[in-house]
């Protein structure tokens, strides 16, 4: 199997206004104003040019040192990944991994965590905590589409993990076995 090529961010790709953004320790471009991330293979100058020239004409004869300011704005406005802007607060967006991943072991229905979990948190937060402690709480996510999407993200993550994991490794083996559930349907587990 061929190795993808996995190309690198140079510093000279400011002039097209694109920075760099490290996800899963690749590099991808981020425009500094429109802050939009492109995939790895779009760290081309001719695709940056595009992108700057299609979206943004008005700005294609700027200077290097206009898009440097806009760089600088981009780093204090403290994106994440997908180059939006954070919405909540890293503790409370711990919060709600945390609890979602409680949930999900519970087996519980994601609508508990906005109908039972945050009221029950919010209650306790007043009477114990006071006023101030129950504001912080209001920040954390817990509706049901919150819930599904924190235990979407752990579970790409685990999975990233174990690919990784089996990457790294010089040997491995697989073992493949089928069963059928109560419900009749024929069911193929595969072990790493």
């Amino acid at each position: 199997m061929a190795e993808i090529k996995k190309r690198k961010y140079d510093e000279d790709y400011i002039k097209y206004g694109f920075t760099v953004m490290e996800k899963n320790r690749i590099d991808h471009p981020q425009c500094v104003v429109c802050h939009v991330v492109l995939n790895n293979d779009a760290l081309r100058p001719s695709r940056l040019e595009r992108h700057l020239t299609k979206n943004h004409s008005a700005l294609k004869d700027k200077p290097k040192e206009f898009f440097a300011a806009k760089l600088q704005n981009v780093k204090r406005m403290n994106l994440d990944t997908t180059g939006a802007p954070h919405q909540a607060l890293a503790k409370a967006v711990e919060a709600s991994y945390e609890l979602s991943l409680l949930i999900a072991k519970a087996k519980k229905a994601h609508i508990i965590g906005e109908t039972l979990v945050k009221p029950c948190l919010l209650k306790a937060a007043d009477i114990v905590l006071g006023a101030k402690s129950k504001k912080e709480i209001l920040e954390i996510l817990l509706s049901d589409n919150s819930v599904k999407s924190c235990i979407d993200d752990m579970a790409k993550n685990l999975k990233l993990q174990v690919v990784e994991a089996v990457k790294a490794s010089p040997f491995f083996t697989i073992q493949c076995d089928d069963t059928t559930d109560v419900a009749q349907c024929c069911q193929l587990f595969i072990y790493v």
